[in-house]
């Protein structure tokens, strides 16, 4: 398997936008998008999902313009299956104004479905991505990593005058017009390492993370070094460990708020280890064997399963004892 496929086993990496670099320079053709009668709006609230009833709220055209409002929209792409325009829409009304901008739709919903209650909220990614599918679960990362990055990014970081939006969102541009710098989307690159030695693998947490759950290590690439660069000293300054064999496994975007993760496997020159109290509160080395003791009695929850940490796990376990840990999970409730 090469590292384009692997990566896309990966969840938030099953695309299904083009994102039409070339069109959105054109203001005629992006003007004929937002006209387009097909076109999709996914709609945001900050760093969060508009759902209803917790699926996520998306705007047919006639929908989005029947608010009466002003919401400036931002082109993600053309569907690759049908060239549907599909666009983020970022709002800003609190909780407890959503009801009051939806309820046209709210109404309608009510009388095609005839259900109890509607219920419409601002929800994580995070808390729904189990429960939409691969492609929307990447569009919506998608649409958040691009609206956070504008949320952020107001002013010219060049001269601080404001920010105005060009080629469909894509870009901003500073309105000074000595200045004009374009400021592209920001991006924090991470490094994530599957850390092993013989037959063990070493995994570790943070304090703030729920009780018991362990992960590989990780770390923000800093500048002037290569992600392999970062696996070796990250690997160091957390757990005073000396690694070797680096290797690129596979990437996941993560939009927890807007990083990049790399992730890669490394072997360790010892088992000894001195944690990084500032960062890590516990690290251990386990077997396959004994990860599956330890998820048996509640001391081990591996990383959330859409994340690539548990993919680097997960990889290693199987390649261990030739099952996953969600079927190992899934035999002890039998």
């Amino acid at each position: 398997m090469d590292h384009l496929h692997r990566s896309l086993l990966n969840t938030y990496t099953a695309q299904p936008l083009d994102r039409s670099a070339h069109g959105r320079k054109d203001p005629d053709w992006l003007a004929a998008q937002l006209a387009n009668t097909q076109a999709e709006y996914l709609i945001l609230n900050g760093h969060s999902i508009v759902t209803v009833n917790r699926a996520p709220l998306i705007l047919s055209h006639d929908q989005f313009h029947a608010l009466d409002s002003s919401f400036n929209p931002m082109l993600l792409g053309l569907k690759k299956t049908d060239n549907t325009p599909v666009f983020l829409v970022n709002i800003t009304e609190p909780e407890e104004g959503l009801s009051a901008l939806f309820q046209p739709i709210l109404d309608s919903i009510n009388n095609k479905n005839s259900v109890d209650e509607v219920i419409i909220e601002s929800l994580s990614l995070w808390d729904v991505t189990r429960e939409i599918d691969s492609d929307m679960a990447s569009m919506y990362s998608y649409a958040i990593l691009l609206n956070h990055w504008h949320i952020t990014t107001r002013f010219c970081t060049r001269c601080g005058s404001a920010l105005e939006i060009k080629e469909g969102g894509s870009v901003q541009q500073c309105t000074h017009e000595e200045c004009s710098h374009i400021e592209y989307p920001r991006i924090n690159p991470a490094a994530i390492m599957r850390i092993t030695k013989d037959n063990k693998i070493l995994l570790a947490r943070q304090e703030s993370w729920p009780e018991h759950m362990y992960s590989v290590l990780a770390g923000f690439v800093e500048v002037g070094e290569t992600f392999e660069q970062a696996v070796e000293r990250e690997v160091l300054e957390e757990v005073n460990i000396v690694v070797k064999n680096i290797n690129y496994h596979s990437s996941q975007p993560w939009p927890f708020p807007n990083s990049l993760m790399l992730g890669y496997t490394a072997e360790a020159c010892s088992f000894e280890f001195e944690l990084e109290q500032d960062d890590i509160e516990d690290a251990m080395w386990l077997s396959a064997e004994e990860i599956k003791v330890k998820i048996k009695e509640g001391s081990l929850f591996p990383s959330t399963s859409f994340s690539i940490s548990r993919t680097l796990i997960d990889d290693w376990f199987q390649e261990q004892t030739g099952t996953s840990i969600e079927a190992f999970k899934s035999s002890l409730a039998k």
